[in-house]
């Protein structure tokens, strides 16, 4: 694919490249999906929402973080809703995983103890309303992940130019400040992996972990 293909297959995996796409991403990302869950401290009991997470391959690391753990995955993609759904179907499980996009979250206000997303911010047109959103569904004392590259190595990648807008830590960290999220830690880390296109590339990767102001 070209680099504008693979942009918007990154936006929404969909079609005969949906599954190409998917198995791709999570290669690219595991790294990073593995130090946000255990940034997370997730405990017993917690209800997590994943937003982004494809065919949500992580699932059962987020389960498996503590007992009684119960899933929830929003995606923009109903081809990543199918096959993550056909994935566990046979799970005894508590996961759900619904269509839609993290600005209009289909769950009710403070639903969830931990929340996270991973490489979807370049995506959100309105960064506000996504945060906000996030910000509703969060129980008193909820935690918040959330996981970026950074510009400085992502402006080099030639499918950023197509629908990416590229944050550094401290424009992000203004953002959620104006969500009403305090940040609890930032950190930021290099990982040495397969770029989306197949490349070896040093990723710059920033992890923002977060709860709601005066919690």
């Amino acid at each position: 694919m070209n680099p504008a293909d693979i942009a918007a297959q990154l936006r929404c995996p969909s079609g005969s490249d949906a599954r190409e796409t998917a198995e791709r991403m999570n290669a690219a990302n595991g790294e990073t999906n593995r130090r946000v869950i255990s940034q997370l401290g997730i405990t017993d009991n917690n209800r997590v929402l994943e937003i982004g997470p494809a065919n949500a391959a992580f699932a059962p690391e987020i389960i498996g973080a503590a007992d009684q753990v119960s899933y929830c995955g929003l995606d923009h993609s109903a081809d990543m809703v199918q096959q993550a759904r056909e994935r566990y179907r046979d799970w005894d499980h508590e996961l759900r995983f619904e269509q839609g996009s993290s600005d209009a979250i289909p769950w009710p206000d403070a639903y969830f103890d931990r929340v996270l997303a991973v490489h979807t911010l370049y995506f959100w047109k309105q960064p506000l309303d996504h945060l906000r959103e996030i910000h509703r569904v969060m129980k008193p004392g909820a935690r918040f992940a959330l996981a970026f590259g950074d510009i400085s190595f992502m402006r080099e990648l030639p499918f950023t130019l197509y629908g990416f807008t590229l944050y550094d830590q401290q424009a992000t960290t203004t953002l959620l400040k104006e969500a009403g999220f305090e940040v609890l830690q930032a950190v930021s880390h290099k990982e040495t992996g397969q770029s989306n296109t197949g490349e070896n590339v040093e990723k710059q990767i920033n992890i923002l972990l977060c709860t709601l102001v005066n919690e």
